[in-house]
């Protein structure tokens, strides 16, 4: 199947995923709205499961893409931290929620977004937050790869539905009010100043 075709059906899988959930979509459900065989479907994607394997990595790739287009158009590193923060938070008000069934029932999903956390996310926090502290945009006392550990901690305990039950509650509400506050107490005055506007636009949503 021709690249450009596969990634639209991958666009309209997300959208379809977002607007009703992993739960509520069966296989054969997934290939109409796709406009495609049962045969097809599976001749294409295989299953279900691999489907959406697909349409996660598809996803991170995007946001990979996303995160450098805004990097290009800031000029320091706490201003990009705020706004791969303020990506995050967008990213999860437009999410399914379903992350708690993605763990349990689409375990190669779970596993790519967690390899994804710990060999993309982990060492791009560390160095944002490192390159912050050495311009005096961070406090200096600050344990950059600490301080990330933290952030993705915190980014667990968002998709515990346990505490934030995903029928309940808006998870990019709960991250938002869990991290932007966390993240404006290590700021110096400088990184105030340099932040104001992003953290202004974040409150003000």
């Amino acid at each position: 199947m021709e690249q450009v075709l596969l990634h639209q059906l991958l666009e309209r899988t997300n959208l379809l995923v977002r607007d009703m959930g992993i739960r509520l979509l069966h296989e054969d459900q997934l290939a109409a709205a796709l406009d495609l065989t049962p045969s097809t479907f599976r001749t294409v994607f295989g299953s279900k499961a691999e489907l959406l394997l697909q349409v996660t990595r598809y996803n991170l790739a995007r946001q990979r893409h996303e995160h450098q287009e805004l990097f290009a158009n800031l000029a320091t590193p706490v201003e990009c931290l705020l706004a791969l923060l303020r990506h995050s938070v967008q990213e999860l008000r437009g999410s399914h929620h379903d992350y708690h069934i993605v763990r349990e029932q689409f375990p190669l999903v779970w596993e790519t977004m967690q390899t994804y956390l710990q060999e993309y996310a982990y060492p791009l926090l560390t160095r944002l937050i490192q390159e912050s502290i050495q311009e005096g945009q961070l406090r200096a006392a600050l344990d950059a790869p600490f301080i990330a550990r933290i952030l993705l901690a915190q980014f667990s305990l968002v998709l515990n539905e346990t505490f934030f039950p995903p029928d309940q509650t808006n998870l990019g509400e709960v991250y938002y009010h869990i991290f932007f506050p966390y993240v404006l107490g290590l700021c110096t005055e400088e990184g105030m100043r340099l932040t104001a506007t992003h953290f202004s636009k974040a409150w003000g949503r």
